[in-house]
């Protein structure tokens, strides 16, 4: 297992490279994006040219029409008991969706289960106990949209990221707790990255920092401070690799998944 620590502007952009490698590595993989609703993360022509078996997911059925035509759509809460998905997938990964479910654990072991032997799942969420996020998830959600969609219109002018009620269950660093608990389930927890700070397009807490110069210097110090020593009790944002199995040369995809180091993530540190 590798865990990795670094900058919050870097979690989106290499999450998505990454996402990307794994997609185009091998033609004929069976996919499944949760929680992909109006925004699928593979456009379609991509899907297309490389022959993908591509299954999105979402509990909306008015997010799922928002979706281009062409991908496979089915309208499920994988978390249920009786839900229809169930593949094998060689991956399943979600985009800021596991911190809107009730249960983690749910989240996690149904997806396990939707894995073919040697697939993966992988995970890009904000965690706690990064204030922004503790604020978010203990003031009521009529609240938090309406300072949310001030502090970000952008969001109420493009009604496809529009804001969702957020429990962030299971939504943490890599803490020996977290940790156990996803392999208990049977995963191999191949890679865990955590990212400190706020900053990007669409960090809950940056509009604050931009709108006071002193408090920006002093989060972005107490930022470098936290990648040099890192907590992962304090981190904002996380990505998650897991896998079923340990069988992963005979896994449909040809290729390990890529070191972050890889992708160019900056103050790395191996745990």
């Amino acid at each position: 297992m590798t865990i990795r620590y670094g900058l919050s502007n870097d979690a989106d952009s290499q999450y998505r490279k990454t996402i990307e490698r794994i997609t185009t590595s091998t033609r004929g993989l069976r996919i499944c994006e949760i929680g992909g609703g109006a925004n699928p993360a593979i456009p379609i022509e991509v899907v297309e040219a490389y022959d993908m078996d591509y299954t999105i997911v979402d509990v909306s059925e008015t997010e799922l029409a928002k979706a281009p035509s062409g991908y496979r759509k089915i309208c499920a809460d994988i978390t249920e008991p009786d839900h229809p998905v169930t593949g094998p997938y060689d991956l399943v990964f979600s985009f800021w969706c596991a911190e809107h479910v009730y249960s983690g654990q749910n989240f996690h072991s149904s997806i396990f289960r939707m894995l073919a032997d040697g697939g993966r799942a992988m995970h890009l969420f904000p965690t706690l106990y990064s204030p922004p996020f503790v604020f978010n998830y203990l003031v009521p959600d009529s609240l938090s949209e309406k300072l949310l969609l001030w502090l970000q219109p952008h969001r109420e002018a493009d009604g496809d990221h529009g804001k969702f009620p957020a429990h962030y269950s299971w939504c943490v660093g890599p803490t020996k707790r977290q940790i156990e608990r996803l392999e208990h389930i049977g995963y191999t927890v191949e890679e865990y990255a955590s990212f400190f700070g706020h900053s990007g397009k669409y960090a809950f807490g940056a509009a604050y920092l931009d709108r006071v110069p002193a408090l920006r210097w002093l989060h972005e110090r107490v930022t470098e401070a936290l990648v040099r020593h890192p907590n992962p009790y304090l981190t904002t944002y996380a990505y998650v690799v897991l896998g079923k199995g340990t069988s992963v040369p005979e896994s449909r995809l040809e290729a390990s998944i890529p070191r972050i180091a890889e992708s160019g993530l900056s103050h790395s540190v191996v745990g």
